[in-house]
């Protein structure tokens, strides 16, 4: 069987309340250009422009630089027992030099107990969700990666690679009566 190893990165459309905002401050900028040729101090809706885009481009790297950094990760080699879980990894890049740059929590497949997800109305709307995976060794939820595109698929995949690796739950063997040969069992 061939190695999987698959990225699930948060969607473009989970970050909807950013463009929301970029486009709230470019719809701004050119009201203000429409009305400033009546006022004097044009100069003023120049700079006013110069602002609105270098916000937006600030913010588009925003958006993009969370996206690049985070992943939720599937691993699921049959040959190698460290690449048999799931991860979820994230960056920040706004602490280069802290400890807190890089994390990073893997849980095992043979350890998933629970895999849920959780939607809000509009992510149910844009068909992202968050998803939580909770292993055998805790109670609490482990791994939670927010805005995952298409999330009851990426649970269900999750599950069908987490079940190879558990053991099913072995049942008590209840002795088998034999019958004798006066037809009574022993």
């Amino acid at each position: 069987m061939e190695p999987i190893y698959k990225y699930f990165k948060p969607a473009w459309r989970s970050f909807y309340k950013l463009i929301i905002l970029q486009v709230l401050i470019l719809i701004l900028a050119c009201v203000g250009s429409f009305i400033g040729p009546c006022k004097s101090g044009t100069n003023l809706f120049k700079w006013m422009w110069i602002f609105a885009v270098v916000v937006d481009v600030l913010i588009f790297c925003y958006i993009a630089i969370q996206r690049a950094t985070t992943s939720l990760v599937l691993r699921d080699n049959p040959d190698k027992a460290e690449d048999q879980e799931v991860a979820f990894i994230v960056c920040h890049p706004l602490k280069p030099f802290s400890s807190d740059f890089r994390t990073s929590i893997e849980i095992g497949l043979a350890n998933i107990m629970h895999i849920k997800v959780g939607q809000t109305m509009m992510q149910t709307v844009l068909n992202i969700g968050d998803i939580v995976v909770t292993s055998s060794g805790t109670a609490t939820e482990e791994i939670f990666a927010p805005n995952i595109p298409n999330p009851q698929a990426v649970r269900d995949e999750i599950q069908v690679h987490a079940r190879r690796y558990t053991m099913p739950a072995s049942t008590p063997s209840t002795p088998t009566a034999t019958p004798t040969a006066e037809g009574q069992q022993a």
